[in-house]
């Protein structure tokens, strides 16, 4: 997890800007089950440089996208960060990478269906 709190790719210019990401980046990784942490940090990088956007610095969006990936892989479950992502994704990028991000999720999703209802029980609640 040493790699997530190293801000080498961030340029020495630029570091006053991410000073509030690194802090909240520091936070979730010295306590990765606070979940107020994480909702910090989604936050911070949602506002670095304004709000990302296709002209955003390669760093403010690979920090981003650090962010979410972490954040999803922990907390999985939570739908209105995927949306965030491939709203996110589609602001940056296009549909193909917004596209990329629901992938990720559907497959999710369908396990989920199938814990919830595995075959052979009575889905519909008639009899």
């Amino acid at each position: 997890m040493a790699d997530y709190m190293e801000t080498s790719h961030v340029t020495d210019d630029l570091k006053p800007e991410f000073a509030e990401y690194e802090k909240a980046n520091r936070a979730a990784v010295e306590d990765p089950d606070d979940f107020e942490a994480w909702e910090k940090l989604v936050r911070t990088t949602e506002q670095l440089e304004g709000g990302l956007t296709r002209n955003s610095s390669p760093q403010a969006i690979s920090a981003t996208r650090g962010v979410f990936d972490r954040f999803l892989a922990r907390f999985p479950l939570l739908f209105g960060y995927w949306k965030k992502y491939a709203d996110l994704e589609f602001s940056i990028a296009g549909t193909e990478a917004a596209e990329m991000v629901c992938c990720c999720f559907f497959p999710l999703s369908l396990g989920i269906a199938r814990y919830t209802f595995p075959r052979g029980t009575n889905r519909g609640g008639g009899g």
